[in-house]
């Protein structure tokens, strides 16, 4: 039985060694207490990466292709609701301050 530091662990399994703590808590990683420190065994890391199958992927399905538009639809009400139209006075708001600073020519 070969155990292994945390971070030849991490190094084996290329992640942090915070991250293989965090395994070891959830229990996602199985290890032991040697003295103050904690080992991880071999067999451990063998069985924590185990190859996974890609899962098979479903043809989609084509959108629908909706209802047609038809005149007496809601959307008819919309035309010629955005045309421009002459200013408001939300445009003229500022229009006194700039006659104010604007020079005056004799």
């Amino acid at each position: 039985m070969q155990l292994l530091t945390v971070f030849e662990t991490a190094d084996i399994l290329r992640v942090t060694p915070g991250t293989v703590r965090r395994y070891i808590a959830d229990g996602r990683l199985s290890a032991v207490r040697a003295g103050k420190g904690v080992r991880v065994k071999k067999e451990s890391i063998e069985q924590f990466v185990k190859p996974m199958e890609p899962k098979e992927v479903k043809a989609e399905t084509p959108a629908s292709a909706g209802k047609p538009l038809t005149f007496d639809d809601a959307l008819w009400k919309l035309v010629g609701s955005a045309e421009s139209a002459e200013p408001t006075d939300a445009s003229k708001k500022y229009d006194h301050l700039r006659e104010d600073i604007t020079p005056r020519r004799p």
